[in-house]
């Protein structure tokens, strides 16, 4: 069969080329996996943060401008300038939850490379826009601004900012009467943040020049008095709820208990030793909670997530239902102060602005936050409430 002597030496070719292919496929797929794929995507990654983080900063010079051509209630600047404000603040928002995703992401290396440079390139291009907004806004401000109503505006607003919150002093005097220590240093803090605040603004506002850096200092002065209002509120609320919260979660653990003895298999394998310490746990809070109420609620609310773990696939769906609706409310509160306390902080430190792992978590806890509130499953809320509470406070 001479003329089929050409099936031979096709095949060797066919089956060489194929060899070939798969042998260029996984050394593409192994470069792109490799060392150096690896670390050309951090590099990639930390350049997109850093261009997150003057976005971010950018955003905030953006708003200062805004607020202060823009009080107490001007309705004359430009839709165009609006809408510029809205897509800066938009674009950051963006920025945040892409950034938060490449750290995160475990994939193939040059894949999360291309991804950060796109996110980069983005990031810049919005930069770039909101370089212009501020450029166009101040113009508009040269036009239909004059010096004199610009600080008359700011004074206005430093007064109104006053009057709505009052002498902080009261409300931490009530706190350091009932409460230890730990239930109003963040409270404290945050009066001593707004006091500086307001010298700053008074001293811009001395100058003669600084305008728009009494306007900043401004709005950090009204951030720290509503701190303080809200952690005179979450304190005593604490102490209204917290012997109900502690009597109702040692009712829930000693069910608990009684389901770890009787489904056993269907607990976790450690369950009844970390209930009995959450237990123990939630005694120790029970002792202090007269001085310490927010630690007590905090308290119920970790057993309660405890629970869930050791116990929650040995009940049924209605059961966890309800579980869930139980804990969201005291979960929602922790998480909720958790944020608060990590703004408050932010806005009281001396050492400079937060770092961008700091400013992650913040976005990150807000993000859940508002997915725990857009829920209407109370098991997909509660979930997002511990996320909230875990991003702002890793190690409770």
């Amino acid at each position: 069969m001479p003329e089929l002597g050409w099936v031979v030496p096709a095949a060797i070719a066919l089956t060489v080329a194929a060899l070939l292919a798969v042998v260029i496929v996984i050394a593409v797929r192994l470069a792109r996996r490799s060392p150096r794929a690896r670390a050309q995507a951090d590099a990639a990654v930390a350049e997109a943060t850093s261009v997150l983080v003057r976005v971010d900063d950018a955003v905030h010079e953006l708003d200062a401008a805004f607020d202060t051509a823009d009080v107490p209630d001007a309705v004359d600047v430009p839709t165009q300038l609006r809408r510029g404000r809205a897509a800066a603040q938009r674009a950051r928002d963006r920025g945040f939850v892409d950034v938060s995703t490449l750290r995160a992401h475990t994939g193939v290396a040059a894949r999360r490379r291309d991804q950060a440079r796109a996110v980069r390139s983005g990031l810049e291009t919005q930069l770039t826009r909101i370089t212009a907004t501020r450029t166009n806004l101040a113009e508009w401000v040269r036009t239909n601004r004059t010096p004199e109503q610009l600080t008359a505006a700011v004074r206005r607003r430093r007064d109104e900012i006053v009057r709505a919150a009052g002498d902080p002093e009261p409300l931490l005097s009530s706190l350091r009467a009932r409460f230890d220590a730990a239930d109003w240093t963040d409270a404290a803090a945050a009066a001593g943040a707004a006091s500086d605040a307001l010298d700053e603004a008074d001293a811009a506002l001395a100058d003669g020049a600084g305008v728009e850096r009494a306007t900043s200092a401004l709005t950090r002065a009204a951030r720290s008095l509503r701190a303080v209002e809200d952690d005179h509120r979450a304190a005593l609320q604490a102490a209204e709820n917290a012997a109900a919260e502690i009597a109702a979660a040692r009712a829930e653990l000693a069910e608990a208990l009684e389901t770890t003895r009787a489904r056993p298999g269907a607990c976790a394998p450690d369950a009844d030793e970390r209930l009995r310490a959450a237990s123990r746990t939630l005694e120790a809070a029970a002792a202090t909670s007269d001085r310490r109420p927010r630690r007590a609620v905090s308290t119920v609310a970790h057993v309660r997530e405890v629970r869930d773990a050791a116990v929650g696939a040995a009940v049924g769906e209605r059961r966890r239902l309800e579980a869930a609706r139980t804990a969201l409310p005291g979960t929602l509160a922790c998480a909720r102060a958790a944020l608060a306390s990590a703004e408050a902080r932010d806005e009281a430190r001396a050492d400079g602005p937060p770092t961008i792992d700091e400013r992650l978590r913040l976005d990150e806890a807000r993000r859940h936050l508002a997915r725990a509130r857009a829920a209407t499953d109370a098991g997909e809320a509660l979930s997002a409430a511990r996320a909230a509470w875990h991003a702002v406070d890793p190690g409770r």
